[in-house]
This record gives C-alpha cells, sequence and structure tokens, in this order.
C-alpha cells in the first residue's frame, strides 16, 4: 500500500512538473511574441549545441531591425533536424531592446510546440497516476 502510494504521489508529481514547464514555457512565449519585432532573415550557418556529440543545431541568422542595425545571433532553441538549413530565408521574431534575442517565426520556434508537449505529457501522466490511485486505494 505505501509503495503504491509513493509510486502515485512520484507519477503525479512528474506530470505536474511538465504542465508547469510546459505552461511556463508556453507564456514565455508568448510574452516574447508580443513585445517582438519581426524581420525577414537569412540562416547563415548552424552551430551544434555540444562541441563533442553533434546532435541537435541553433541556427546562426542574420537580419536587419526597423532601425537598420544588421545583426547576427543564434536561435535560442537547438533541434535535430535543424530548426532551418544554411542559405534559407526565415522570419525572425527579435526583441527590439535586446536583437540578439530571437526566435524563428514558425511554430516550433516560437515555443509554442514545446509547451503544448508538455502540457499535454503532464496531463496524461497526472491521469494515468489518477487511475493508478484510484484502482489501488479505491477499488
Amino acid at each position: 500500500m505505501l509503495q503504491t502510494i509513493n509510486a502515485v504521489l512520484v507519477i503525479c508529481g512528474l506530470g505536474l512538473i511538465f504542465v508547469l514547464v510546459g505552461g511556463g514555457t508556453a507564456i514565455g512565449s508568448r510574452r516574447f511574441r508580443r513585445r517582438a519585432h519581426r524581420a525577414q532573415g537569412l540562416v547563415v550557418g548552424l552551430k551544434p549545441s555540444s562541441p563533442h556529440d553533434g546532435t541537435a543545431y541553433y541556427a546562426i541568422i542574420r537580419f536587419t531591425t526597423r532601425q537598420g542595425v544588421h545583426v547576427e545571433a543564434r536561435t535560442h532553441v537547438a533541434s535535430n533536424p535543424p530548426p532551418a538549413r544554411p542559405g534559407r530565408q526565415v522570419r525572425v521574431l527579435y526583441d527590439p531592446d535586446a536583437p540578439t534575442l530571437i526566435r524563428i517565426d514558425n511554430l516550433m520556434g516560437r515555443g509554442t510546440l514545446l509547451g503544448l508537449i508538455c502540457v499535454v505529457v503532464g496531463i496524461a501522466t497526472l491521469f494515468v497516476g489518477f487511475v493508478v490511485a484510484y484502482q489501488e486505494l479505491w477499488v
């Protein structure tokens, strides 16, 4: 009985962590989008997330701000496959107060998809925890 309670607490705790992380990611992404400016950018390179494994890549993007400042910046999310290939034009969201803080203006780059995935995984994990608790403790 005690093992079941501990297992349920661990499962529900993990689910809650995923929901909170996903919700935080979605809220942060929304706040960034509200203050961000858009620009057309060019992917000029890729940077591996780790010099040793090289399995995920950040895109290096060159663009010009509304004020005419030329910026070259790295995306904040690394992925595999890379978020965009060198030579490709992409739409960029950038922080007007800190133009090197950029995101590619697509579902993955904005952070929306990652937040949604975390929330869904968290809710599913919480559901499993509740089902286990119900079956073991009340049936």
